[in-house]
């Protein structure tokens, strides 16, 4: 009983002080192409086809190789998504 109290009390300071430091707490979220590296190969290794996902949900869609040139990617699945594409890589 006197353990809970304790912490109880212990609680109530760090509420009362601002709560515990949370600052570089926040994880990172990771690239498409670091969490998709079978899928994403990269313009410098030859891929040529613009892979690209709406939401983290959705289904990988892709332009035909060519279709889309170099530096274009984000922007052609962002205009196909109609907002900002979770996320767009070249692949072959």
């Amino acid at each position: 009983m006197k353990t809970l109290f304790v912490s109880l009390a212990f609680g109530s300071l760090l509420a009362a002080c601002g709560g515990m430091e949370t600052e570089g707490m926040v994880e990172e979220t990771p690239s498409l192409a670091t969490t998709e590296q079978n899928l994403c190969e990269g313009w410098d290794n030859g891929a040529n086809r613009c892979t690209f996902k709406c939401t983290s949900g959705s289904g990988w869609l892709w332009y035909a190789p060519g279709q889309i040139a170099y530096g274009q990617c984000q922007a052609a699945a962002d205009a196909y998504c109609g907002r900002s594409a979770y996320g767009a890589c070249w692949s072959f």
